[in-house]
């Protein structure tokens, strides 16, 4: 099977994932990935993202995914809609715990006055 990298030139996406069958997977991000051509069973659990946000096209968001056992790779496309509910989600948290902290320093308060 022929390996084939693609690059943005060739009207795909520009990516650093070389797709293999003959090469050993390797990490060498954020320059290269060498990956199998098709996942394997371990891929399902195993998936884990690396490296950061990347920002391509017409700001298409994705991280690379790579599986820790057989190296198999893809990249993950992040929705702005996904986005906008983590910062909900972080705002929450954060109002969460800003108002436990607001909590705890009242009552420190209320015990030093008394």
């Amino acid at each position: 099977m022929e390996s084939t990298f693609s690059s943005a030139s060739e009207g795909h996406m520009a990516t650093i994932v070389e797709y293999s069958a003959e090469k050993r997977a390797r990490n060498e991000y954020p320059k290269r990935i060498i990956s199998p051509p098709s996942p394997s069973e371990c891929c399902s659990m195993h998936m884990k993202r690396i490296g950061e946000m990347q920002v391509e096209g017409e700001g298409q968001r994705f991280y690379y995914k790579r599986c820790t056992r057989c190296g198999f790779t893809v990249r993950e496309f992040v929705l702005n809609v996904e986005l906008d509910r983590l910062r909900a989600v972080e705002l929450a948290e954060w109002n969460r715990a800003a108002s436990w902290i607001d909590l705890l320093r009242r009552e420190s308060q209320v015990e030093k006055a008394a």
